[in-house]
Order: C-alpha cells, then structure tokens, then sequence
C-alpha cells in the first residue's frame, strides 16, 4: 500500500468518527428535564369578528389563542343556543379555532356558542374554562338569563350533561317536535344556566338526549319538567358592602333571575308491551321477556309436533316482565331447534290491548355436545356423571332471630315437599324435632320458606332426606344437613326514628349505604325493611346487625304503597325522596334515637358523614337532629351526629 492510498484511507476514518459524534450531539439536543410545570389556561388574544358583536352576517367565526390548543369531546360538549338542525362545524388550525356555519342563522337574533371546558392548552391541557362566544343578527343583543339544577328523582343526586330546553311555545307536545327555541347543558353539579334570552314565558325542561336530535322521544329518554312557565327578569338587589375597618356601604346590582330553578329527572314507566329477548341457553329451559308486565295469558305451541298434554312448565318472574317454560317432555327437550308459535295480549299504539301472534325459532348450542364428538373414543368407557337436583338453603351458621329460612330448587319439582324437611332443636347434647310452618312462594314457585320463633342462642339442626324429592326430569337430591345457632338478642341494636313533618302517606325505607347499580346505571337501593305511616310517628326497626344504615322517605302521593315516576304528557311529577343526609351508626346491645324533618330545607341526596360533624353542639339544618345511642342495659351514654344542610345557589349579580 503506497502512502497517498494510507492516507486516503484515515482521511476516512476521521471523517466517519466525526460524522457519529455529531449525529449523537444531535440526537441529544432537547429540553431539560425538571422545571415548573406549566399550569397556566391558553388566553383569548382575538376573536373575528369581535364577540358580543351585531348585526352578524358571517358564515364563520375564528378565535384566536396565545399558545397551541386542544379540543377535548368539542363535538359533546360544543353547543350554539338557539340550536340549529345542521350543526355548526368546528375546526381546529393550530392557534386559533374556526367555527364554520352550516345552516341559516335567523334574523334579529342573539346566539350564544358554548364550549363549555373543551378548550385546554396542548402541552399539559390546562382548561381555558367556560368559554362563550355571543353575537347578534340584529340591532341588539339580548341579555336575560335564567339558572338552576337537575337531579335524578329517586337519588336527588346531580344530573350531569343533561340538556336544557326552553320553548316559547307552550303546547305540551312542542318538545316532542321540534326543536327548542334555547338550549344549554349542566355541568358537573347538575347546574345550568341559559343565557341571551329574550323576554317571553318560557316551558322548561331537561332532557337527556340520547339519540342527539333535541327532542324528548317519551319512555325512551329520562325528562324533567317544570309545572309552571318562566320568564326571566332582572332583578334589583341591594347587598351591603365593607370598605375595610368598621365602613359599609349599600351597594344596588342587577341580578339575573330565576336562579334558583329545581327539576328532578325521571324515566316514564313504559306503556307498551313488547317482547325484548328470547333464548334457550339450557336445553330444557325456554326464556321470554317483555318491556313491562302481561296479562298471564301466555300461550306456546309447536309448530312441527302434535302434542296433547301440556309440555311445558310455566313461571313467570315477581315482577311480571319474564317468562320461563320449563320444558317437561325429553322428545322435545332433546331437540336442538324448537319452532314455537307464540300467543299473547299486546298493547297496540293506542294503549289497546290486542292479541298478538308471533314465531320464534329457538336454537340451543350444546357446548358440550361439540366437545364429546371429539373424544369419542373413551365415551362408551366413561362412567355417566349423576346429575342432582340442587337445593339452596339460605340458612347461616349464626342466623338472625327473625329471620326464616328459605329454600330454592334448581329446577321445579313435583313431591310434596314438607315431609321430606326436618327440623331439630338442640336438648342439652340431642337434637329433638320440633314444629315448624312451611309454605311455597306465590309467585316463585321453586321457592319455599320454612318458619318458626326461634329461642336465641339455641342450637338446630335442619336435615332434607336423601333422594326424597325429585324436580320435573326425575333428578333427585342429595342428603342435606345444616346446623346453626341462633344470635343471641344482645348482638342486634334498635333504631328508633321520630319522624316528623308528614303530610299525607309516607314510605319510610331503611337500607345500607352500599353502591351498587343496575345495567342502566341507575343505584340498587338495599332495602332492608319498610315502615307506612300517614302522621308524625315514632318507627322502630330491630334486630339489627352492627353497623350503618341509612333512611329514605318516600312521599306516596297516591298511596300505593311504592314510588312511583312521573308522566310528562299528562304533567304528572315523579313521587318525591326526601333523604336523612348521615349515615346512623347502630352498635349491638344499642338503641338509637334519630329524628328525621321532613320539612327540612335539605333536598339533596345521600350526603355523607364527616368526623366534624359528628361533634356536639354544631347548628343542624338538615332535617336529621340529633342522634342518641341508649345503651340497652342500665348504663346510657349520648352521641350527636349532625351534618350541615346543603348550601343554595346564590344569584348571580352584575353591576
């Protein structure tokens, strides 16, 4: 290698050597990491035209930012009031937002474009908060408003992001067809507020529009309304005022009303029957249910097959809306596909009942079925497994003094069932049988209750005979045997509950203070016990475990004895809930006092108990007073549990 060929070849080298350190250098550069992290919103710096503006004859409106900006569910929470039937496009273009109009805007009209909280900043999506653009069609803008709240009807907990509707024409049937005149939204705390109104009565209601099309579809959607028309006004209000040290000053604002508006949200009961499922998930059992309860008259036949006895089982569920077939005949039971002709009453769209016709094809997937026809070659070596009939007993090792037992069967069962049952109590070491009452529910017919006072603290033994009862398809049960011990009458505490205020007929429930809710995700209420009265009252609930409850009354308005929802079309309101706002802690061996006002200013929901309102001597105003655990022996002690009422809205002044 000669040396100009050396050369060349370090030249190279160095040139490569070079070229990687200043691509790493390069992919090092960037920010620093730490420093303060950025929490300040984006900031308006122009809006063209100008917000507030008259006159408005543009097809879109752009809004200028500071810094880079986000949209966050824009198309969810974006509203322009009053609506239109094309909704106005939003577009984000880096540091501004383009609000391009897609239908006509109406003459001498103000709108208002709500973005709600939608706007945040594109590093570390700081708010920018309520936002508002307003502009007017015509010469002047229009300046009233009107506020208030939405809460669910039977928690009396905040509706969030249901939509508000105000129409100027009063026919009950306007929101069903067309759209409203105004609109707005709440928000996190059930809170609304309906701006640039002009001066007119107004009928409102909150909608939770969930097919987005503004109007109220009944039984489908929830609703609430108010009884009577609004027409917002404003308001002189005189507030006192200090200037520092001991000086005051009356001070005169304008105030925007009504501010106060309350609307509890409600789901009309559905009034047409209709059938909403049907399967056969087991191979015997046939599933049908319906939008609300029918009139027993449910009637199968098989399309395919002659039959002369009757082949199937009927049940039909405690609420009425299900049916199950249990299917008694194993020619037909064995088949994969059954073709059924359906028979029922059917509430037409006149609300007549007529007799409807229907054929169903019900197919059952036997899992298992596919599963053995790729093991045959052990099957004829398989021992059969025996299938029992099943029995749940709802007996506990330590089971309440008051309580029953009840007994469920898998599947129905066609023995008497009494004289297969035994019952046995505890004589120093022998258990010696003893009288018990039995019965059969009415409408669960595979439930049954077995009944006796029981002595506390005593020992017993309930005992079922091996194959003694056998269900509909001869599976009989397995021997059972259960011993249990009464509690003992010192392990319950005693609620005693002085109602007051009642005006009419009242539900009073107790129940725990759980958190579970229904597909719908509306709260499952653990009712544990229930007292009628009709006039202040002091109700007792006992045989209570150690532990928190809570208290509901239901104002019954019609007397039937359960709450009842509200119907819009008729101007029916939903029955309302006041709730005691603490939980009730009960101890064993204790009786508590608690009093309960129905004619407290609270009307919230649950509420929820605080160590610092548990101190004594604090003002109550929540209709819960005070609350005193007895000590059921000789020796009493006291206790307070006091929870501060809810505050109200405040108007909303302006100079």
């Amino acid at each position: 290698m000669n040396r100009n060929s050396y050369r060349s070849i370090c030249l190279i080298c160095l040139s490569a050597v070079l070229i990687c350190i200043l691509l790493q250098a390069c992919a090092n550069k960037g920010y620093p990491e730490g420093g303060p992290k950025d929490v300040t919103p984006p900031k308006v710096i122009a809006e063209v035209p100008a917000s507030f503006n008259t006159n408005f004859k543009k097809k879109s409106v752009n809004i200028y930012f500071d810094e880079f900006v986000q949209l966050k569910n824009v198309q969810e929470k974006f509203i322009i009031s009053p609506p239109q039937a094309k909704k106005p496009r939003v577009r984000l273009r880096a540091k501004y937002i383009m609000v391009e109009f897609e239908d006509t805007l109406r003459p001498n009209t103000t709108y208002s474009l709500d973005f709600a909280d939608a706007i945040v900043d594109n590093n570390e999506g700081n708010p920018l908060g309520y936002y508002r653009y307003v502009f007017s069609t015509g010469n002047t803008l229009d300046s009233l408003e009107l506020s208030g709240n939405v809460v669910d009807a039977q928690t009396n907990e905040p509706v969030i992001g249901s939509y508000v509707f105000l129409y100027s024409e009063h026919r009950d049937s306007v929101p069903l067809l067309q759209l409203p005149d105004y609109i707005a939204r709440t928000d996190s705390s059930g809170f609304f507020r309906v701006t640039n109104l002009r001066e007119a009565d107004y009928k409102v209601l909150s909608v939770m529009d969930d097919n987005r099309d503004m109007k109220y579809t009944p039984e489908a959607e929830q609703v609430a309304f108010l009884d009577t028309l609004v027409r917002p006004l404003i308001m002189s209000v005189t507030r006192i005022d200090t200037l520092g040290g001991d000086s005051l000053v009356m001070r005169t604002y304008n105030a925007f009303g009504p501010n106060n508006l309350f609307l509890r949200m409600f789901q009309e009961k559905l009034t047409q029957l209709y059938m909403t499922d049907n399967n056969r998930k087991q191979r015997e059992l046939l599933y049908f249910t319906f939008s609300i309860p029918g009139k027993n008259d449910f009637e199968v036949e098989l399309l395919d097959t002659v039959v002369t006895d009757k082949w199937y089982f009927p049940e039909v569920s405690p609420g009425g809306d299900t049916v199950r077939l249990w299917i008694k005949d194993s020619t037909i039971y064995k088949r994969d596909t059954l073709n059924l002709k359906l028979s029922y009453l059917r509430s037409d769209s006149t609300g007549m009942w007529v007799n409807h016709l229907d054929t169903v094809r019900l197919v059952y997937a036997d899992k298992e079925k596919e599963k053995n026809s790729r093991k045959r070659k052990k099957k004829e070596e398989e021992k059969p497994k025996i299938e029992f009939l099943q029995i749940n007993v709802g007996v506990e090792q330590d089971h309440d003094l008051n309580k029953g037992i009840m007994l469920e069967f898998d599947r129905p069962v066609t023995e008497e069932v009494k004289e297969h049952i035994h019952l046995s109590e505890k004589v120093d070491t022998v258990y010696q049988p003893i009288d018990f009452a039995f019965r059969q529910d009415s409408t669960q017919m595979r439930r049954f209750y077995l009944e006796r006072i029981w002595e506390p603290e005593k020992e017993y033994e309930l005992t079922i005979d091996s194959a003694a009862i056998s269900d509909i398809y001869g599976h009989i049960n397995e021997q059972v045997e259960k011993k249990f011990k009464i509690r003992a009458f010192e392990t319950y505490g005693k609620l005693m509950v002085t109602l007051k205020g009642v005006k009419g007929q009242v539900i009073l429930q107790l129940y725990k203070p759980d958190s579970k809710k229904d597909e719908k995700g509306q709260k499952i209420f653990n009712v544990l016990d229930q007292k009628i009265v009709d006039k202040d009252s002091k109700i007792t609930f006992d045989y209570l475990r150690e532990g928190k409850y809570k208290l509901r009354a239901i104002l019954d308005e019609n007397g039937n004895g359960e709450w009842d929802t509200g119907l819009y079309m008729k101007g029916i309101q939903p029955e309302e809930i006041r709730y005691l706002p603490i939980e009730i802690n009960v101890k064993q061996n204790f009786d508590v006092e608690q009093e309960f006002d129905l004619n407290s200013p609270y009307r919230g929901g649950e509420g929820k108990t605080k160590e610092e309102d548990k101190k004594p001597g604090r003002k109550d105003r929540s209709g819960g007073g005070p609350q005193k655990a007895i000590q059921t022996g000789n020796e009493n002690t006291g206790q307070r549990n006091i929870q501060k009422g809810r505050n109200t809205q405040s108007a909303r002044v302006v100079d």
